[in-house]
């Protein structure tokens, strides 16, 4: 230090300059986020992207209340800016697949833990970063918002890879837990109670077809297993991987190909009479999601294979006659629980600033005010607050108004419900259910598709192909499947049954 131009310095400004240090050193870490959600100042004042990947489409005047969270974001001192990057659905697994590959830089990638792509998958492929030491630093808020079963399950090799969206419990309804939707007001008509066999549910189907006064048809998903039709054999409770359908876990942890299960033939010959019987839609093999999602928001369906609860606002204004409802078949039986969440965010290995989405996130889930300003807008804008758990929308365009996917990224503590949701249903949302509930032995376990990530692409693409026809029934079990499963086999189904074992049995040891 050059002494002489010390001394010049007037005393009172050395002073002044020491204060400044000594606050600058008491002050939070530079970026470092407050329990409120709010960031401590930082010598930087440059503004971070988090560049969001999401499936869909986005809802009318979407760029006008991300203008205001990142107005909000701004006001509390959190220099990030969110950008929502929407990819359509029939576009999503090959448009995230590219982006990854080829490097593209994002910050935040929505995970769909019983998609396609789960994230211990993102994970063997190197996609998605460890997010520890963010949350530690930048995080308390998400820390404290979600439970540790949800983090429990976030893991893999002990390492928190997403951070959970609990926008609801795991036990509520839904095709993973087996839940049937149905219209309750066309089983009356046909003078029927709730089935509890799938031959009573087949017959039943056929009746209320016969009194819709239109085609309607049972509403299922080509990717989903149908684990309604599984409650009803005789070894149920047992794990089927709900998007691959690849592995079988019973109760007591045994591991096996589900594909050469007869719980599978089972499944391919009540389907073989679904589409005979033109039950389901001809066109399954193709039919989009959003098809799919118009006809549940119509009311448009004799069943659902994934429940109908989150479609009974919808039907309610747009078929006032539709009176949606849930049930079980063989409801005696308790629920198979194997998720601890279904939906969750992560960042990818890409991102050059990934405590920007931490921070963003934090700045969400610090209250229900910044939480609800980005699921439902701006209040007394977009909506109107009625009571502390609903909400009227207020500004629309061709009557759909604004909101954001909140099983995306939305808190069951936070979340507001339509107003004209019955209380019934945001009970439903917001409490445990009442039926008894056994724990799938994989519950929290995540396959490292690492080693056979060969194998695992090309086994999904046989199954694709060749089994969803079988499956759906548009092609008959005992002509087709020897082949489809010698493809499957060829694609190395046993080598991914082995390694699934392998790793499952390891997992559970580490347990102990």
């Amino acid at each position: 230090m050059n002494t002489k131009k010390f001394r010049m310095i007037p005393a009172f400004v050395v002073f002044v300059m020491l204060g400044a240090m000594l606050a600058a050193c008491s002050n939070s870490e530079p970026g470092k986020a407050n329990a409120d959600g709010k960031q401590a100042q930082s010598d930087s004042s440059a503004i971070m992207p988090v560049r969001y990947v999401i499936p869909g489409t986005a809802a009318p005047f979407t760029d006008e209340v991300v203008k205001k969270v990142n107005e909000k974001l701004l006001a509390d001192g959190v220099k990030v800016k969110l950008e929502l990057k929407f990819i359509p659905w029939d576009a999503w697994d090959q448009k995230t697949n590219l982006m990854l590959s080829t490097g593209e830089e994002f910050e935040m990638i929505h995970v769909m833990e019983n998609g396609s792509v789960p994230t211990a998958a993102y994970v063997g492929r190197g996609a998605i970063q460890p997010l520890d030491a963010l949350l530690d630093k930048y995080g308390p808020n998400i820390k404290k918002l979600i439970p540790d079963y949800a983090w429990k399950g976030a893991k893999v090799d002990g390492k928190i890879y997403a951070i959970p969206a609990v926008w609801r419990h795991e036990t509520l309804s839904s095709g993973e837990l087996g839940t049937l939707g149905y219209r309750q007001d066309l089983l009356e008509k046909a003078g029927l109670s709730f089935p509890k066999t799938a031959e009573e549910f087949v017959t039943s189907a056929e009746k209320m077809q016969a009194v819709a006064g239109k085609k309607l048809y049972i509403q299922t998903e080509t990717d989903g297993s149908p684990v309604f039709l599984h409650r009803t054999y005789d070894t149920w409770p047992f794990y089927v991987d709900y998007r691959e359908q690849i592995i079988k876990v019973d109760q007591t942890g045994k591991v096996s190909s589900w594909l050469e299960s007869d719980e599978f033939k089972k499944d391919a010959k009540v389907f073989r009479q679904l589409y005979e019987k033109q039950l389901i839609n001809p066109d399954i093999l193709t039919l989009k999601k959003e098809e799919r999602d118009k006809a549940m928001t119509y009311g448009d369906f004799l069943y659902s294979s994934f429940g109908s609860w989150s479609y009974t606002t919808s039907a309610a204004k747009n078929n006032p006659t539709a009176v949606l409802s849930e049930g079980y078949l063989a409801s005696e039986k308790s629920l198979l629980q194997f998720l601890a969440f279904g939906n969750a965010n992560a960042i990818p290995t890409t991102s050059k600033h990934p405590e920007a989405t931490i921070q963003f996130l934090n700045w969400l889930y610090a209250n229900k005010d910044n939480h609800n300003l980005f699921i439902n807008g701006e209040p007394d804008t977009h909506y109107k607050p009625v009571g502390e758990r609903k909400a009227e929308s207020i500004k629309k365009e061709n009557d759909v108004a604004y909101s954001f996917p909140s099983w995306m990224i939305g808190n069951i503590n936070y979340m507001l419900f339509n107003v004209n949701a019955p209380d019934s249903i945001v009970d439903l949302q917001i409490n445990e259910t009442k039926h008894k509930v056994e724990f799938s032995p994989v519950l929290g376990f995540h396959l490292n598709t690492e080693p056979i990530a060969v194998e695992y692409a090309n086994v999904l693409s046989e199954i694709k192909a060749k089994i969803f026809p079988i499956k759906m029934g548009y092609q008959d079990y005992d002509k087709y499947f020897p082949a489809a499963l010698a493809s499957v086999k060829a694609a190395g189904l046993d080598k991914v049954v082995a390694e699934y074992q392998k790793q499952f049995t390891a997992w559970k040891a580490a347990q102990k």
